[in-house]
């Protein structure tokens, strides 16, 4: 083991200009493959349209509790922000569309869709159904959204919020929309590896992206990264190691699991205190936290005995003939709001070694929203069997 070195019509009539606004608009920020297909947490206006008729504004500004997110203002005016989704991510999948509102003072206009909003248009086969759900008069943040069916054929999909012909105030904040798909995600460490495999005295180290349980994980270029190819943090022999991450390892998007690509450097068969500490950071401001144990969730670089959360997922042999492994351990979270970024401090152990870290995101449970409305691209209701459950 190695101890390591040194109202319908109106809405119908809206959606007319906002198909030709959202043709010419932004790559969408934050963006998947699969499962969390957009996260915006409104920090800025960055890949959105804004179209303003009348009396409003559009800008970010901050939450009571200092985070951003957007504010819309208008008075018998239409503020409206549009963006054009990646259909490919949404074809023939169940797609919920979440989001945080508030209302102030909304007077509604002369339509039923005359309020603030989330609005969803999908185009198919010569058709655009609108989904959405609204908000009006006062009320506190809380969540709303809907689920749709998004057919196999569809062309475009285009998500607009704001408030429409009417008066008032309305706040929206992290926007997460999600196919019905699983999400795999290995997360860029670059910015944050400290040493490179040969400063801990590895001969034989992964490269490029390796495979464990169908678990994809993506291990640094220490070609294309200054820092080296993973991080280390300090732990009993090394006490002048780094003692965290140098800064917050950024993921943005909708999270059930994590798993870690590790080991320590030297270890012992079980230990008292953690050697680390990995902290979660969700929107809405609250954490999750994970300790991690030799012997537990941790076990020393070399061995080659599974543990209780620690798996062997990739081996590989010195000059001499011994062996140097790295095994994996999972960090189930229990959270609905997206996961913003992760950190790792050691505590009191043998130094850990961190290679890579993989997001999954699972499907999410389908949504009831009774209140959801559907309308055809006349603006007339849609009828029992274009509302989805």
């Amino acid at each position: 083991m190695y101890q390591g070195k040194g109202g319908p019509q109106r809405e119908a009539k809206t959606f007319v200009w906002l198909i030709a606004l959202c043709a010419v608009a932004g790559p969408d920020c934050r963006a998947a493959r699969s499962a969390t297909v957009l996260f915006c947490p409104f920090d800025s206006l960055a890949g959105w349209s804004v179209r303003t008729v009348g009396a409003g504004e559009a800008k970010i500004e901050a939450r009571a509790e200092g985070n951003p997110c957007l504010a819309v203002f208008a008075h018998r005016a239409s503020v409206l922000l549009s963006r054009r989704l990646p259909v490919d991510q949404l074809r023939g999948s169940r797609v919920s569309v979440g989001c945080l509102m508030r209302t102030e003072g909304v007077v509604a206009g002369p339509q039923k869709t005359s309020v603030a909003k989330i609005h969803l248009a999908v185009v198919a086969a010569g058709r655009v159904e609108h989904f959405a759900a609204r908000l009006g008069e006062d009320s506190r943040w809380g969540h709303q959204g809907f689920t749709v069916d998004v057919p196999a054929e569809a062309e475009r999909v285009i998500l607009n919020l704001g408030l429409e012909g009417c008066s008032g105030r309305a706040w929206f904040d992290e926007l997460l929309v999600r196919n019905d798909r699983r999400g795999l995600y290995p997360l860029d460490l670059s910015p944050v590896a400290n040493a490179s495999h040969d400063q801990l005295g590895l001969d034989a180290f992964p490269q490029g992206t390796i495979q464990w349980e169908g678990i994809p994980f993506q291990i640094a270029d220490p070609l294309q990264c200054p820092g080296g190819d993973c991080l280390r943090l300090k732990g009993i022999d090394h006490p002048d190691w780094p003692a965290a991450t140098a800064a917050p390892i950024r993921v943005g998007r909708g999270a059930t699991d994590i798993y870690i690509l590790h080991g320590v450097l030297g270890g012992r068969q079980k230990s008292p205190t953690p050697c680390a500490m990995w902290t979660a950071r969700f929107a809405g401001g609250h954490d999750a936290g994970l300790s991690v144990f030799e012997g537990r969730q941790v076990g020393p670089i070399g061995s080659t005995e599974d543990l209780e959360n620690w798996r062997v997922a990739w081996r590989g042999e010195d000059e001499t003939g011994r062996p140097i492994t790295l095994g994996v351990t999972r960090w189930r979270l229990y959270a609905n709001q997206p996961l913003l970024e992760l950190t790792c401090r050691a505590y009191h152990g043998a130094p850990p070694v961190i290679v890579a870290v993989t997001v999954v995101e699972e499907p999410p449970p389908s949504e009831v929203e009774s209140e959801v409305e559907s309308f055809d691209e006349m603006g007339e209701a849609a009828g029992d069997g274009a509302l989805y459950p």
